[in-house]
């Protein structure tokens, strides 16, 4: 069927007679047009000839492809091309302007309108004059002409199309003409050198994501008569300080001014109904707001983060203002506190609600919440970062948010949580907060330092104080939940970590202890330089404050504060692949030739700052992969020759891969940007690989390979076989359901050391 339809379009193509020749040959062109002989795609050479009986191109034909230039055969009635460019025959519309044209661009006067994306990917274009002849500008006209610094605009032109000029992040001034009355959606979006723009009284239309990311831009003058700022209309602006003539604004859109984070000051119009969300999110710069009397909606979060004073008209019948705090008209609700004020934070007495993300950003030192207030949300003090102490009423009676929500607040300043001894729900207890009766640990002080006692009764911590500054914690041989061994938390039996205090500088394991989970997932935050094990402990070892699996001989743990390089013991059989994740301070590490891989074992060197070089010594490895994400400082890396595949991840541009040719090492380091050293060629790859099934064993047969001194037979994981001589040929396997695939390689003795061929695979069906 796909045969039959393909040969339907072949005919059908031949038959319109509607070619586009290229100066290459016509096969290496691909192309589409509809049953009318209008061509409607192109792929092919950079030179491009219309042929005589082409009648029509539609917009986007040319879209994605590199051309050098536009011709067309005589006899054509319907296109003509001047320099290069491809135009109607009567000069009235300019098609498609080729990608590679430099320097400058005169439109002609018989121009009256230019085709969607007529310009787009001219990378190379600088200016482009276009007369006053152009009444219309197609869509994306100008999309990602990235080279492009200035366009003199025709004053007839109407609108500014969506996506104009989009990605002309060369252009640094335009001036729109007074013809203008309509911009459209992402019309300057990512016009990144863009420093001012003045819209012209005449628009009175102004769309979605206009300038969002035009990084550069300081100063917009608006039209007096516009109504709506679009959503996100100046996005990521971050340079944006004034925003002037804004009298005739009635909305802001969503997200319109976020994270303009020096955007100093805004002027609200009189006629300004709405506020949309997160409108000016992280406007840190943001002084005194100015709510106006008409103003009805003021959608959540708007100010989240914003502004450093409110002040509301005494008119406006839906908002108030209390101290600088925009309020709900009853004063009963805390819409938004001024983030950016310091000092102390009083919420007004009669305050019943606070709206979720009223507090978060805020730069004060504490925060007292007044009596009715019976419930907040832990989340609301996010980003606090310089909030010390937080004053709860007798009234609260509910703290929302689990231990996994306080993960990232962000309270690294907080160091006091006071309850009241008349609230009947809750209590302090050294600052932590916890239910009345001690059993659960409601709401801790995250800058706490020293060291922290647990209740008697406390049986619940969940994950509140995983991130920490403490330097021990302690419970009373009262306490049935919990116990401590020097000033670290475990359950009853001491079996599993509860609670590391990410300021203990040492640590040893008890003897109890049967597993370290907790401490991969806290490894970041440990001040450790090395941890011992108790002798008796049957599950763990230590060796130079390196944790030990004692089973399996597996590297298990590698402290993040020690120092310096390190050579993996001979007795070791695998590691873990988070060992070495996070160790800052490593320098260099050599893997020694006893060391196997477990499984689909990926080695994570994720974020080890301080690492330089990485030594994999000859041995049960035959695939490894490594992931080096935040390894900024890793300069070498080397492989002996029986690894042939490395998967390696995250690394560094420039670093330098050691290994053998005709593995993946030189692809390794070609990928990063680095340099590959040879360290000589390898055997070449066996041939004849074959299965055969004899009886209930598997014969693995190949061809004899000249100048080796024996071969090897293996899965990913295990070796099966070390067969010495260069004439074996064949090996028997057993217990050949553990594997799909099976791998031969030969190797040669050099100095001493096996040097492996690139394997052959042959696999199991």
């Amino acid at each position: 069927m796909k045969r039959k339809y393909l040969l339907q379009v072949l005919l059908w193509v031949f038959v319109t007679g509607v070619m586009v020749q290229s100066g290459t040959a016509l096969a290496a062109n691909v192309y589409r047009v509809n049953r009318y002989g209008e061509l409607t795609y192109y792929s092919g050479s950079p030179s491009v000839t219309i042929r005589s009986d082409t009648s029509a191109i539609y917009q986007y034909a040319f879209d994605g492809v590199r051309t050098t230039g536009f011709s067309v055969s005589s006899g054509n009635p319907y296109f003509k091309t001047i320099g290069g460019v491809l135009y109607s025959k009567d000069g009235t519309l300019l098609l498609r302007c080729p990608t590679e044209k430099t320097g400058i661009i005169t439109i002609p006067s018989t121009v009256k309108k230019i085709a969607a994306g007529a310009f787009k990917d001219c990378s190379k274009l600088s200016r482009v004059f276009i007369p006053d002849s152009v009444k219309v500008i197609g869509e994306a006209c100008f999309n990602d002409c990235s080279a492009l610094r200035s366009v003199r605009i025709s004053g007839r032109l109407e609108k500014i199309p969506d996506d104009c000029f989009e990605g002309c992040s060369s252009m640094a001034g335009i001036v729109i003409p007074a013809s203008v009355r309509e911009i459209g959606d992402r019309a300057f979006y990512r016009c990144q050198s863009l420093k001012n723009v003045s819209l012209p009284d005449s628009v009175n239309r102004f769309g979605n994501r206009v300038f969002t990311e035009c990084v550069d831009l300081t100063t917009v003058r608006v039209s007096k008569n516009m109504d709506t700022i679009g959503n996100r209309s100046f996005e990521n602006c971050t340079s944006l300080k004034t925003v002037s003539n804004t009298g005739g604004i009635e909305d802001i859109g969503n997200r319109a001014f976020y994270n303009c984070v020096n955007l100093q000051t805004m002027n609200f119009s009189d006629k300004l109904d709405r506020i949309g969300w997160q409108a000016f999110r992280n406007c840190v710069e943001l002084g005194t707001v100015l709510i106006p009397r008409k103003t009805e909606h003021i959608n959540k979060d708007a100010f989240m983060g914003a502004a450093s004073r409110f002040i509301v008209d005494g008119s406006n019948p839906n908002y108030s203002s209390t101290n600088g705090m925009l309020m709900s008209e009853s004063k009963e609700i805390l819409i938004q506190a001024p983030a950016m004020e310091t000092g102390d934070l009083k919420i007004p007495n009669g305050t019943k609600r606070i709206m979720p993300n009223a507090l978060v950003n805020g730069q004060y030192s504490s925060i007292s919440l007044p009596e009715g207030i019976t419930e907040i949300y832990k989340r609301q003090f996010k980003n606090c970062d310089k909030l010390k102490t937080i004053y709860l009423p007798a009234s609260l009676n509910s703290i929302r948010g689990s231990g996994y929500d306080s993960s990232d607040l962000g309270l690294s300043s907080l160091e006091k949580i006071d309850v009241p001894k008349s609230n009947t729900a809750y209590r302090s207890v050294d600052g932590a907060v916890y239910t009345s009766d001690g059993k659960v640990l409601a709401f801790y002080p995250y800058g706490r330092k020293g060291s922290l006692r647990l209740p008697d009764d406390c049986k619940k911590i969940g994950n509140q104080i995983k991130e920490n500054k403490l330097s021990s914690i302690s419970v009373s041989s009262k306490n049935k939940y919990f116990t401590s061994v020097h000033g670290v938390l475990y359950d009853l039996r001491g079996k599993k970590i509860r609670c590391f205090p990410m300021n203990k500088k040492t640590y040893k394991i008890p003897k109890t202890l049967k597993s370290i989970d907790y401490l991969y997932r806290v490894k970041e935050d440990m001040k450790c330089k090395a941890i011992q094990v108790a002798s008796s402990n049957k599950t763990f070892y230590s060796k130079g404050g390196v944790i030990f699996e004692k089973g399996s001989h597996t590297l298990a743990f590698y402290p993040t504060k020690k120092k310096g390089s390190y050579k993996v013991p001979v007795s070791t059989r695998y590691i873990n692949s988070r060992a070495f994740k996070e160790a800052h301070y490593i320098t260099s590490l050599t893997i020694t030739k006893n060391v196997k891989r477990s499984g689909g074992t990926t080695y994570y060197f994720d974020r080890c700052r301080s690492l330089k070089k990485i030594d994999v010594k000859q041995g049960e490895l035959n695939y490894i992969s490594m992931s080096f994400s935040g390894c900024n400082k890793l300069k070498n890396i080397s492989f002996p020759s029986n690894i042939m595949t490395t998967d390696l991840w995250g690394l560094p541009e420039g670093v330098t891969i050691r290994g053998w040719q005709n593995t993946q090492a030189k692809e390794s380091a070609e990928r990063a940007k680095g340099k590959f050293v040879s360290l000589g060629t390898i055997p070449p790859v066996i041939t004849g690989g074959r299965v055969r099934k004899i009886i209930d064993k598997y014969q693995l047969c190949w061809n004899a390979s000249r100048g080796v001194n024996g071969y090897q037979v293996y899965t990913v994981y295990n070796t099966i076989a070390d067969l010495k001589g260069s004439g074996s040929t064949s090996c028997f396997i057993k217990d050949i359901y553990e594997y799909d695939t099976i791998y031969i390689r030969a190797y040669r003795i050099v100095k001493g050391k096996k040097v492996y061929g690139k394997a052959k695979a042959v696999s199991i069906g």
